[in-house]
């Protein structure tokens, strides 16, 4: 694994130093070198060397820009006494990164027993995964900062809700038989889409559920259990936003479906 990693950097090196590349692409480049001092992660280093020979986006700019500071009229702004009761409500916690509008990089909120079930490939394809989730939650994130103005309770929920999603579709918690490892994601996969539509499922629909995908109790309620930790945190604090003031923070498509997943 060193001799990779000193190999993927070498590689880094040869580019971010080489003039005839575009200046993009040794920006890139640079990036990943200098983010894998910070992260220190073979996987995500692996995934974001992918990312660049494929050409996709990684490097984000700052939501700050559309902060409350720059712009007055903003609806964070103009109804901060209620998003902070709601912050105290639902003790939410912001880091540096969440105040300063930092681009989301789900690896932050990455826990570490997750990282444990995975060797190999299928720990390259999860980071591979997540950093095009990365994609995916800061187009989100600066899509509702411009709208409503920056506040770091939009960059938190998105980052839960994006790696609740990843982990979902890539980490297998059932147990394995002799349908194969396909059918279990599959099974899995329902059960988390009968999570994000209704939340707190009563005992006789958890049951119906299981039923119908035929899998251990014991092993799908592990699964249960984790996502339902995260999809609660997210969706508790952007409900919260939401519900402020309904004429002035409307039904935008992200947000309508964390509102949506809180009730019933």
């Amino acid at each position: 694994m060193e001799l990779d990693i000193y190999a993927l950097l070498h590689y880094l090196d040869g580019i971010a130093g080489n003039a005839l590349h575009a200046a993009e692409l040794r920006k890139r480049a640079a990036y990943i070198s200098a983010s894998f001092l910070v992260h220190r992660n073979p996987g995500r280093l692996m995934a974001h060397v992918t990312a660049l020979t494929n050409g996709e986006e990684f490097i984000f700019p700052s939501h700050q820009i559309h902060g409350s500071s720059k712009f007055a009229d903003v609806p964070v702004r103009r109804h901060g006494k209620y998003l902070k009761a709601i912050m105290a409500d639902y003790h939410v916690n912001a880091t540096v990164a969440d105040i300063e509008g930092h681009p989301i990089q789900l690896i932050s909120i990455l826990d570490p027993t997750i990282e444990m079930l995975l060797q190999g490939e299928d720990l390259f394809h999860f980071h591979y995964a997540l950093i095009r989730a990365e994609q995916v939650a800061n187009e989100d994130l600066a899509r509702l900062a411009k709208e409503y103005g920056y506040h770091y309770i939009f960059r938190i929920g998105l980052m839960e809700y994006h790696m609740t999603k990843t982990v979902a579709e890539k980490i297998d918690f059932l147990k394995p038989d002799c349908r194969g490892h396909a059918y279990r994601m599959r099974a899995q996969a329902c059960l988390y889409d009968a999570m994000e539509k209704r939340i707190r499922l009563n005992a006789a629909e958890k049951k119906l559920i299981l039923r119908a995908v035929n899998c251990q109790p014991d092993y799908a309620h592990r699964f249960c259990k984790y996502q339902l930790f995260l999809v609660i945190g997210y969706a508790k604090r952007v409900r919260g936003v939401v519900r402020v003031q309904p004429y002035c923070l409307q039904r935008d498509e992200r947000l309508y479906f964390f509102v949506e997943r809180t009730r019933g």
